[in-house]
């Protein structure tokens, strides 16, 4: 249900991994705060997300500084970047169903710029780690015809 209603959602060309890269565009949809409080179920996995976020990265979540989805499909470009100045952020993986095949995973690097860790978007996983890993999302492969959705949640501040 959720990600049917991701699918809806009226996505801008609007982001970029990096100021160098501006001209590499991707689709986002901006979920505003009161949207999120308003709508039950969206509250409720909101809070989910948050409270899980809280129970393995304790001290560094703060507060809930942004809340976003991006919309990749194949032929799509990612950049490595960090997420400052957040500390903390949550990727939810929303796809209702994702084949191996598809590819699209997110990968995190290491001190060295090097690829070390890789993840698959499997549906509803969430991947939490602190906002100065470098990391990129993964593109689909040309076998999947759907588009990648992540909803992306990044804590900073004070809580």
């Amino acid at each position: 249900m959720l990600h049917a209603s991701l699918k809806l959602l009226p996505f801008r060309l609007s982001d970029r991994d990096t100021p160098e890269h501006d001209h590499v565009r991707h689709w986002r949809y901006d979920f505003p705060f009161e949207d999120l409080e308003r709508n039950p179920l969206m509250r409720q996995w909101r809070d989910i997300i948050v409270g899980k976020a809280r129970e393995l990265l304790p001290g560094m979540t703060g507060r809930l500084v942004e809340v976003y989805s991006n919309n990749h499909g194949y032929g799509d470009h990612q950049h490595a970047h960090v997420d400052t100045p957040a500390t903390a952020t949550v990727l939810y993986y929303a796809n209702a169903e994702w084949n191996e095949d598809w590819q699209g995973e997110t990968v995190i690097y290491d001190g060295n710029d090097d690829p070390y860790y890789s993840v698959a978007p499997r549906p509803g996983r969430l991947l939490i780690f602190p906002s100065r890993l470098a990391h990129r999302g993964g593109t689909p492969s040309r076998t999947c015809l759907e588009r990648r959705l992540v909803v992306v949640f990044k804590f900073g501040g004070a809580a």
